[in-house]
C-alpha cells in the first residue's frame, strides 16, 4: 500500500512543517499534525512521496493562476492530464484537486513550494527534472507554453539548480517522436557524435530514469507513468538516432 492509501485509510500520522504542510493540512486536518499522537507515522520514502505529490499539484495550482484566475479551459486541460497522462485513480486524483485548490489560493508562492521541495531532493537531480517533467507537462497540454507559466517555471528550474538542462527537459515537448533535433536534445547530444558517443550517454540516461530508480529517489507512484513515458521517449530518441547513424555512415 502507497503512502495515500495509510492516510486516506486513517491511522497514520504526518509530520509535515512548510508552505505544503500548510497546503495539506487544510486539505487533510489532523492527520498532517505533527503534534498528532497515537498512530504510526510514514516511513522516509513514503514521507519523500507524500512530498512529492503535495508539491507537484500545489506548484500546478500556482501555475494555473499564473495569469490572475483559473479559466475553466485550465481546468479541464488539469484534469485530462490527472485522468489521462497521469491515469490518477479517484481517490488520488480527489486528493490532487483539493491540493490544487488549496495550494492556488493560499498565501504561499509557487517559490516557496518550489524552495521546500528543493530542501528535500536537492542532491537528487533526476526526482527534481521529473517534477519539471509534470509541470511541463500540464502548461503545454494545451499546445502552448504561455509567458506566465514559463516565467513560474524558470523559478523553479533555477531554485533546483537546472538551468543547464533547462533546454534538455523542454525538448520532450516540442517536435514529434522521431524528429532529429529533438533526439539529439533528450539525449544531450550533438549531430556530429559519433554512435559510440550518443550510445554512451542513452546508457546513462537510460540508468537514471528507468521507473524503479526514480520511485526509489522520493517519485510518488501514483505519478510513475510520468517516469514511464520520459524512459520510453528516451528509448525511442536513441533508436531514432542509431537507425539515422547507422543509415549516415
Amino acid at each position: 500500500m502507497s503512502w495515500l492509501g495509510k492516510v486516506l485509510g486513517g491511522g497514520i500520522g504526518f509530520v509535515l512543517g512548510g508552505p505544503l504542510g500548510g497546503v495539506m493540512g487544510a486539505v487533510m486536518g489532523h492527520q498532517f499534525d505533527s503534534k498528532a499522537k497515537g498512530r504510526g507515522l510514514l516511513s522516509s520514502i513514503e514521507n519523500k512521496q507524500s512530498i512529492y505529490f503535495a508539491a507537484t499539484f500545489s506548484m500546478l495550482g500556482k501555475l494555473a493562476k499564473a495569469d490572475g484566475f483559473v479559466s475553466q479551459a485550465e481546468v479541464d486541460v488539469i484534469d485530462r492530464v490527472m485522468r489521462e497522462n497521469l491515469r490518477l485513480d479517484p481517490p488520488a486524483r480527489k486528493l490532487a484537486i483539493q491540493i490544487f485548490n488549496a495550494a492556488k489560493d493560499s498565501d504561499a508562492t509557487f517559490e516557496s513550494f518550489a524552495q521546500q521541495f528543493q530542501q528535500e531532493f536537492g542532491s537528487v537531480r533526476v526526482v527534481k527534472e521529473s517534477l519539471v517533467d509534470l509541470l511541463l507537462l500540464v502548461a503545454y497540454a494545451d499546445g502552448t507554453l504561455h509567458a506566465a507559466e514559463e516565467k513560474l517555471l524558470l523559478q523553479a528550474v533555477r531554485i533546483f539548480q537546472l538551468e543547464s538542462h533547462y533546454e534538455q527537459i523542454k525538448s520532450r515537448f516540442t517536435g514529434s517522436n522521431n524528429d532529429l533535433s529533438r533526439c539529439f536534445q533528450i539525449l544531450g547530444c550533438k549531430p556530429t557524435d559519433e554512435l559510440k558517443v550518443i550510445k554512451a550517454k542513452y546508457r546513462k540516461l537510460a540508468m537514471e530514469y528507468h521507473p524503479d530508480r526514480v520511485l526509489a529517489n522520493g517519485m510518488s507512484p501514483e505519478l510513475a507513468s510520468v517516469a514511464e513515458e520520459k524512459f520510453k521517449e528516451i528509448q525511442n530518441a536513441f533508436d531514432v538516432l542509431e537507425k539515422h547513424k547507422r543509415l549516415a555512415s
